[in-house]
């Protein structure tokens, strides 16, 4: 059985339901909950898209020395783990499994014919303990358990996996939610890497550290879907993020929400050192709330329709390494603004010079939202950021963060570094770098602003119909279809 909602989210649900969130059910896109917009809970809507066919059970009150049969049950995990064979479904009855501190599955499936470990259909299951991974088991399923009880990785790779589906799992506590690969940070992995690896439909919460964690990776070919991710890290600062990737290349982050952490919300790549890495792409997200920085893509990638809103300092850092990155319809508004626990920075960094002098990236920037962005204190609102190793394409922006200093391009030569919200709208940007085409500086007029924040734009905002079409995705964070010309931000509005 997936998580179960609480009765705050149940009464969300029956009150917001409306044609298009039925017909969002239906195609297949993420169910959103509840109003305002910028603060629902992602919830995995129900139902695996696995399909459970049980050819073994299980059972709190069964016996390992029972064929496992559904008039005769295994009782613990671990048996089943080391009995099942491909194509074996193994289905587990409704209660609490207290296995010892960890169940390894050790035993592999095949193409066409993986093992799947899930709930029996309509039954919530809980297991307490870890489930391990061990080294070279390929071709494996996890569907519908609760995870708890557990010390230190709720989930674990152990190094040298592939084709593994984990769906519709809540994991609570430990060090870690999931952890992929073994070894040191910044270091090969002890056993390789992991590849082909699908989380889907899954809420992982109040880990002591990152809750879904990938080090030293690689973790390869990794779809990260649907997932809710909070409470990591509040006592870690640095090192308790929702979604950290040390190393990876092909990883796709969607339709997620990830809240609350003590660290970042999404952090990739960063021990890629040598950067460009292929097929980063991080698409229809909420990021909120979480104490350091929302979204970190180290090595590039590509970035669309996500919303970052209430992050304590930079709400969105790229590029320390050299690569490229595309932006298109990302709204970036109302961080730094908690007083619990903001920092002065940037709403939106590019290419800050470190002690090996400064990454040369190519930064592509359109029909992107930025706008009440502050710090801790009144002058300590801050623009975007561009470091001198930039090479920029930007276009169809709005900027309403800081009058005196929307934008900080260390690359422009012959003008000040800083240019202001006039400077934008009197064309001295666009004459100095020759970018700007269609940019905007004015309130985007939100539904709702701090701390309600709702990212969907009023009726008579200037983002409507300001973006520019070509790149941009077809449709929005909500699965609504862009307009011909788009809107700005990640919201078009159905």
């Amino acid at each position: 059985m997936k998580p179960r909602l609480s009765y705050g989210w149940i009464v969300l649900l029956i009150s917001s339901l409306s044609c298009s969130t039925l017909t969002g059910l239906l195609d297949g896109r993420p169910l959103q909950l509840g109003q305002p917009a910028g603060q629902e809970s992602q919830a995995p809507p129900s139902g695996s898209p696995i399909q459970i066919s049980c050819t073994h059970y299980m059972a709190p009150t069964g016996d390992d020395s029972n064929p496992g049969t559904q008039d005769a049950p295994w009782r613990t995990l671990q048996h089943a783990a080391d009995t099942a064979e491909p194509g074996s479904t193994v289905c587990l009855h409704a209660g609490t499994y207290e296995e010892a501190e960890t169940v390894n599955f050790t035993r592999s499936g095949e193409a066409g014919a993986p093992i799947t470990f899930a709930a029996a259909p309509g039954e919530t299951v809980t297991i307490q303990g870890s489930l391990y991974v061990v080294e070279g088991v390929s071709y494996l399923n996890v569907v519908d358990l609760i995870i708890r009880g557990f010390r230190y990785w709720g989930v674990s790779l152990q190094g040298d996996n592939e084709h593994i589906v984990f769906s519709g799992l809540e994991i609570i506590g430990g060090e870690a939610g999931f952890h992929f690969t073994e070894g040191e940070s910044g270091q090969p992995p002890s056993n390789g890497p992991v590849t082909d690896v699908l989380v889907e439909d899954s809420i992982i919460h109040d880990a002591m550290y990152t809750a879904v964690d990938c080090t030293p990776g690689p973790c390869n070919s990794i779809v990260f879907r649907r997932l809710e991710i909070y409470g990591a890290g509040i006592e870690a600062g640095y090192g308790g993020d929702g979604l950290g990737l040390e190393r990876g290349q092909d990883v796709l982050v969607e339709d997620c929400y990830i809240h609350d952490n003590g660290g970042d919300g999404i952090d990739l790549n960063s021990r890629d050192f040598d950067g460009n890495v292929p097929g980063i792409i991080v698409r229809r997200n909420r990021v909120a709330r979480n104490h350091l920085e929302g979204i970190k893509l180290w090595s590039g990638g590509r970035m669309e329709n996500n919303v970052v809103w209430g992050q304590g300092i930079d709400p969105v850092m790229v590029c320390k390494y050299p690569s490229t990155v595309e932006m298109y319809n990302n709204t970036i508004a109302f961080n730094m603004y908690d007083p619990a626990y903001n920092g002065r920075g940037y709403a939106f960094v590019a290419a800050y010079p470190e002690e090996n002098g400064p990454p040369s990236i190519n930064l592509i920037m359109v029909n992107n939202i930025f706008a009440f962005n502050t710090g801790p204190e009144v002058g300590d609102a801050t623009g975007i950021y561009l470091g001198p190793g930039v090479t920029l394409t930007e276009s169809n922006n709005l900027f309403w963060s800081r009058e005196d200093g929307e934008i900080q391009a260390d690359f422009i030569q012959g003008h000040d570094v800083w240019f202001t919200r006039a400077d934008i709208g009197d064309g001295t940007w666009a004459d100095s770098s020759g970018q700007g085409e269609g940019d905007l500086t004015a309130d985007p007029l939100f539904a709702a602003g701090w701390p309600e924040f709702d990212f969907r734009l009023d009726g008579g905002s200037p983002a409507i119909g300001a973006g520019l079409s070509s790149g941009a995705p077809s449709d929005d964070l909500d699965g609504c279809a862009r307009g011909t010309p788009p809107s700005l931000g990640a919201s078009e509005g159905c």
